[in-house]
């Protein structure tokens, strides 16, 4: 198999977690929810009314997909945060998010006991995207960002791998060597995380065992799971339909706040909120700065990003073309400028704009990795920033569509080594 996300235990959490949404107990505790949000100021806005129901069945598919792999005793490796639909295993899978979801990323969870033993291992391709693993204590009722307890990266890893690119990170209380995250008491979450810069890039593959399972365990029955996923429904909804609040301090629109530091040392990232007319362009220059994977994207006032398969509504590093001084100028606009790094609001007038930098070199110098953000007619972007003809566009676009294609093929990318 050359797609490490195709597989049994994906196919089976996912079946699950479409069924606890289509139950009854579950559709009211997303009802009551959805009342709630009402009462909201972005839902007095039009996008904000518009995108309302679409961020609300995203989180509650995203909430129904952590419980459906939510034993500690029995972890599974499940992809969940990515919100475009998808057509596999012989069922449509909507696109279930949280925050800021990254189209270059692919987020893995699984759920540990924090007294538990746990063996992770992992293979690499020849050309693997920028990756990471985090561990996390898990808040009540999963709602809110779990507090960082440990990570290693790419960089980390990759010197351990073996001929083939296999390497195991090990998981338990106890200290342990450079391979070894340490858990503290109580329910954690792991997620691992490749970021393309490419979409050619494979993923890695990432497999799970505990190895102390406690005696008499018993998996649990669908009503158990779905009573937890109703439990959980307020608090989950109210966390995330309020995240963009505080988000960065809630900036002015049009400039953006960082960057700051990821817990864990494994990246960078700035953002802020755009606000653009019809016939305006925000300009965002940044400088790469040499990082392993950089990526820049948009989202709706609720934080949810547009579907980026047909629309360019995020760019990574191998998507952009350079200024002449070796930086990026992206141009967030509604209709296309003929910028070559045009990001497509998809109809959009406000959202969130966001930009991310990992692998970045020790001597990066942090100042300069944000050069200018304004806002500006689209008849007067300077004739110096990288334009691109119609022909180019449309490739642009169905190169798009064929790099996101692999994701849910289960011939996935080729590159198996």
């Amino acid at each position: 198999m050359n797609n490490p996300l195709y597989t049994a235990d994906q196919e089976a959490a996912e079946r699950l977690a479409l069924r606890l949404i289509q139950r009854t107990d579950v559709r009211a505790a997303r009802e009551a929810a959805r009342h709630g949000m009402l009462a909201d100021p972005a839902s007095k806005t039009l996008d904000g009314s518009l995108r309302l129901d679409r961020a609300l069945d995203q989180w509650v598919l995203s909430l129904a997909m952590r419980e459906a792999n939510g034993d500690t005793a029995d972890p599974k490796v499940v992809w969940n945060v990515s919100n475009p639909p998808r057509s596999w295993f012989g069922h449509v899978y909507h696109g279930a998010a949280v925050a800021v979801d990254n189209p270059d990323n692919f987020n893995r969870e699984i759920p540990v006991d924090g007294a538990g033993h746990y063996e992770i291992d992992l293979r690499f391709s020849s050309n693997p995207p920028q990756f990471s693993v985090v561990i996390e204590m898990e808040p009540e009722h999963h709602a809110g960002l779990g507090r960082n307890i440990g990570a290693l990266t790419l960089q980390q890893l990759l010197p351990h791998c073996d001929a083939d690119g296999r390497v195991t990170v090990t998981v338990g209380p106890e200290s342990g060597g450079p391979l070894h995250l340490q858990s503290e008491a109580g329910r954690i979450q792991i997620y691992t995380r490749d970021s393309q810069a490419d979409w050619s890039q494979r993923p890695a593959e990432v497999t799970v065992r505990r190895l102390d399972q406690p005696p008499g365990w018993e998996p649990r029955g669908e009503d158990v799971i779905a009573a937890v996923v109703v439990a959980d429904m307020p608090a989950w909804v109210s966390f995330w339909s309020s995240f963009k609040d505080d988000f960065l301090g809630y900036p002015e629109p049009n400039r953006l706040v960082g960057p700051n530091g990821r817990d864990g040392n494994w990246g960078y990232l700035a953002g802020g909120r755009f606000a653009v007319a019809d016939d305006e362009a925000v300009l965002v220059t940044l400088d790469p700065a040499g990082s392993y994977y950089t990526g820049f994207q948009i989202t709706d006032p609720w934080t949810i990003a547009p579907d980026p398969m047909l629309r360019l509504a995020s760019l990574n590093k191998e998507q952009c073309a350079l200024n002449a001084d070796g930086t990026v100028t992206y141009a967030i606009a509604l209709a296309d400028p003929s910028i070559a790094n045009w990001i497509d609001t998809c109809g959009l007038h406000e959202g969130w704009m966001l930009t991310r930098w990992q692998g970045v070199p020790a001597d990066a110098a942090m100042e300069s990795l944000i050069r200018e953000v304004r806002l500006v007619k689209l008849d007067a972007i300077p004739g110096d920033i990288p334009r691109v003809d119609l022909d180019h566009r449309r490739a642009q676009i169905a190169n798009r569509a064929c790099g996101f294609a692999m994701r849910t093929s289960a011939g996935g990318w080729q590159d198996a080594a």
